[in-house]
């Protein structure tokens, strides 16, 4: 590899993105899928070197396919509908030349993390975005251009994050439903640190450049040999059995593995010249591989803890779990809703007997249905410390019989005060607007008395003086003047 301060994995996986993008209109595999291999840069800003990596593949394979880098290099896709597009316009493009149809492009996204904030909000794109990677014609209408359709994609991607913008915009719902299994992410840190004047010397790439020659000359079908389709039949069962190990998130990640051996064995083999793939070349895109399966479980693991979330448990741990919660036995029901309908009470047994700490125990309860399954977890006993003398340990107290509780009866609330009522305001006597004359005022005064005689009948009775009338009183001033002429 060139001196550089980038990592080598990084460098390696670039390559391999880019040089798979070139060969994918000729080369094939027998099943007729395509070898494009996908890769993502995941380190720290700065300290990752990412952006070193992918100048130094680009360096190291500008004599090669560097025209190809140069004319079909886009990036900005960040729609369904764009995507669809601009392989469309590719296609046409080339529409009748020598060579034939040539759709072939690399998404190159050095910042990928601002992409996928807007690929969120169409929700057609990741469906054509793994359709893409399949090599199965895609498709999209509009008014103005009307249907666009592309046949047979052949679409490369090599893009770059941070574990931070991992945790915050790989999502794990795209995560299941399969947008990043077409993915192969690698960890990457700075290898070295180079001095300022440092030039590095040329490599010699003729090896590619005859190879990438060799794959344009025609097509390409690319077989395993005998030996190395075996060596792939037991990797495909090493990978399976680690899926079944693995939560659910982290295994959705890893269901592509299989086929990423097959492709970037294919790309190896092509760079050697030859349709037959080695053992040789599926060992090394093994250990590719199964290097980017480490890198996403330590990539989903720290966002979890970023985000503060849980990883899912491997069934094996929920069933001792959920075991140890309940005394160390359980029925099947109890198990089986600990798994959140993760299987059936067939695969259940199955699950328990492949496990060695687990049993199944068959109650009968004496009556004519049929007998409980009972799981009981096999706790490893201790070993045993010889004493001198056996020591009886003393007879556990009997429990004390639980206290019937009794509830209380409730405090009747107090009634609700009531507010006093307001004293009625005393009567004032309305004045009279009449005028008042000397008879209006003696007939009042007559009256006056009378009314006072009745109103108290408790009282001795006086006699009442005879009423001398005004007009008939002689010593009456009233009188005098009523005698004048």
């Amino acid at each position: 590899m060139p001196a550089s301060e980038a990592d080598p994995i990084g460098v390696w996986a670039a390559s391999l993105s880019l040089f798979s993008a070139a060969i994918s209109k000729s080369v094939r595999l027998d099943n007729r899928r395509p070898v494009v291999v996908w890769t993502v840069l995941a380190g720290r800003s700065s300290i990752g070197r990412k952006g070193y990596a992918l100048n130094t593949a680009t360096a190291m394979l500008d004599k090669s396919i560097g025209g190809f880098i140069h004319a079909r290099k886009r990036d900005g896709v960040a729609s369904g509908a764009s995507l669809v597009d601009m392989l469309a316009k590719l296609e046409l493009d080339t529409m009748g030349a020598e060579g034939g149809i040539d759709g072939r492009a690399v998404i190159v996204e050095e910042e990928w993390a601002a992409v996928l904030k807007q690929q969120k909000r169409d929700p057609k794109f990741s469906t054509l975005f793994r359709t893409a990677w399949d090599g199965k014609p895609i498709s999209n209408r509009t008014k103005k251009d009307g249907l666009q359709a592309v046949a047979q994609p052949l679409l490369g991607f090599h893009s770059h994050i941070t574990p931070g913008e991992w945790a915050a915009y790989v999502s794990s719902s795209e995560a299941l439903g399969g947008s990043y299994n077409r993915l192969l992410p690698v960890l990457v840190e700075r290898s070295k640190m180079l001095p300022y004047n440092f030039r590095a010397k040329p490599v010699d790439t003729t090896a590619l450049v005859k190879a990438y020659r060799w794959a344009n000359e025609e097509r390409r079908t690319m077989r395993f040999s005998d030996a190395a389709g075996a060596r792939f039949d037991e990797l495909r069962a090493i990978i399976e059995d680690r899926m079944v190990e693995l939560p659910e998130l982290l295994s959705s990640y890893m269901e592509r593995a299989a086929e990423q051996v097959q492709r970037v064995s294919a790309v190896l083999a092509a760079t050697e010249m030859t349709e037959e793939i080695s053992v040789k070349a599926v060992e090394a895109a093994w250990a590719f591989v199964s290097y980017s399966m480490a890198s996403v479980e330590k990539l989903v693991k720290d966002a979890a803890d970023l985000s503060g979330g849980r990883i899912q448990k491997a069934p094996e741990e929920i069933v001792r779990d959920t075991l140890r919660r309940y005394g160390g036995s359980a029925p099947s029901s109890t198990l089986l809703r600990a798994l959140v309908h993760r299987m059936n009470a067939d695969g259940l047994k199955e699950l328990v007997t492949e496990m060695g700490d687990v049993e199944v125990i068959r109650e009968h309860n004496g009556g004519r249905g049929a007998p409980k399954m009972m799981y009981r977890l096999l706790e490893q006993e201790p070993e045993e410390v010889p004493v001198e003398e056996e020591i009886k340990a003393p007879e556990p107290e009997p429990a004390p019989k639980p206290v019937p509780r009794t509830r209380k009866a409730p405090t009747p609330r107090p009634a609700p005060k009531e507010a006093p009522k307001p004293s009625p305001a005393p009567r004032t006597r309305k004045p009279s607007t009449k005028p008042v004359t000397p008879a209006t005022h003696a007939r009042k005064k007559s009256l006056t008395v009378v009314g006072s005689e009745k109103a108290a009948p408790a009282r001795t009775r006086k006699k009442a003086e005879p009423v001398v009338s005004a007009a008939k009183n002689p010593t009456n001033p009233i009188h005098a003047l009523m005698q004048l002429p």
